[in-house]
């Protein structure tokens, strides 16, 4: 694996700032710690090994504190009381075996466990909302209606995905089902899959937020090169880009000046990028590529406060930080060169750290 800087072609014709909502950063209301240190942030990841642990690592690349798990870890996201919530034991594909059953676990900064979900068809990501609700998504098999519409034409059974919005008692209170949104007739199916969909990514859009002002959901589906915006409020879909634009995408996130930020895995021939998309026209307005790099699978991307974007490239275990010229400022690699599907970069100002000494 190479480690040394490599070449780079980046394109720029805007700079933003940090993403919002649950892809940016807490997915609650910023609160500041009193006499904050100074510091460039911690990145939280989780290596994608059996017994997983959530690592977060300052700039020098040492891991400062860690919430272990006796399960294996796909994604967490911090919440601004310094409390992580965290999803566990997902299958790749719903028609597979899991290790354990897939949950989502709420826990302190000690590791005392604040709330717990379990759902065997949970999987890929988890978002916090505002209101203190967490989004998800489930699997769930097409209807023998939307099965008839699939091309080419199929008998046997067939995945999409259903968001959902689940309150502290673990109750769904708001649900949105892809396969009844979708102009399924618009997609090719393979033959192989067991998927129409392979959602791998949602993000939460408050209202006001900077791309349409509408409470929304951001999503990504993998198997049909697609990523969407859909109404909280009426389900419609309300902006779409792909397929033959993105291949196998993840992570895409909204972008304060209304653009939206998402890891273009395409295959290993083209090497993977990340683009930042100019929505209204469909136009790549940045990207960033680079000889070699490439994860086919998992990964994501962050643009930080600082205009520069943070970068996991997930099957090498990587996570960097390139500034707007694409120059590498900073390099990390999970402990074995363990697999990572994302990595999130925290301000100091985001978090209410209830210890400081971390910043020692």
């Amino acid at each position: 694996m190479k480690r040394s800087p490599l070449h780079k072609r980046f394109a720029l014709l805007f700079i933003t700032l940090t993403a919002l909502g649950c892809g940016g950063g807490s997915g609650e209301e910023e609160s500041t710690s009193s006499a904050l240190p100074d510091s460039e942030g911690l990145t939280l990841y989780a290596p994608m090994t059996t017994d997983s642990s959530f690592l977060l690592v300052n700039q020098e690349g040492e891991t400062v504190h860690e919430w272990t798990t006796t399960a294996r870890a796909n994604t967490g996201r911090l919440l601004a009381d310094g409390s992580i919530v965290m999803l566990l034991d997902t299958k790749a594909q719903p028609t597979k075996f899991g290790t354990g059953t897939a949950m989502i676990r709420k826990l302190d900064w000690d590791e005392n466990v604040l709330w717990e979900y379990e759902n065997s068809d949970l999987h890929h990501d988890v978002c916090p909302m505002p209101n203190g609700n967490v989004m998800a998504i489930l699997w769930e098999e097409l209807s023998a209606e939307n099965l008839a519409r699939v091309t080419p034409s199929r008998t046997d059974p067939l995945y999409s995905d259903v968001f959902v919005e689940i309150n502290s008692k673990g109750k769904i209170v708001w649900e949105w089902h892809a396969q009844d949104h979708l102009t399924i007739e618009n997609y090719t199916v393979s033959a192989a899959s067991s998927e129409l969909t392979h959602a791998n990514a949602v993000e939460y859009l408050a209202e006001g937020n900077a791309f349409n002002g509408k409470a929304s959901i951001l999503v990504s589906f993998r198997h049909i090169d697609t990523i969407l915006a859909a109404d909280y409020k009426t389900g419609e879909v309300s902006w779409e880009f792909g397929p033959g634009k993105l291949s196998g995408q993840h992570n895409p996130t909204l972008l304060e000046n209304g653009n939206i930020l998402v890891y273009d895995n395409r295959n290993a021939g083209l090497g993977s990028r990340v683009a930042e998309i100019f929505p209204e026209t469909g136009e790549i307005v940045w990207e960033y590529e680079a000889e070699g790099f490439y994860s086919g699978h998992i990964s994501g991307a962050q643009r930080l406060i600082n205009g520069n974007t943070l970068i996991c490239e997930g099957a090498e275990g990587r996570i960097f930080e390139v500034d707007p010229e694409g120059n590498i400022v900073w390099e990390h690699f999970s402990p074995d060169d363990a697999q990572v599907f994302r990595a999130t970069r925290y301000e100091v100002e985001e978090i209410a750290w209830p210890d400081l000494t971390i910043f020692e």
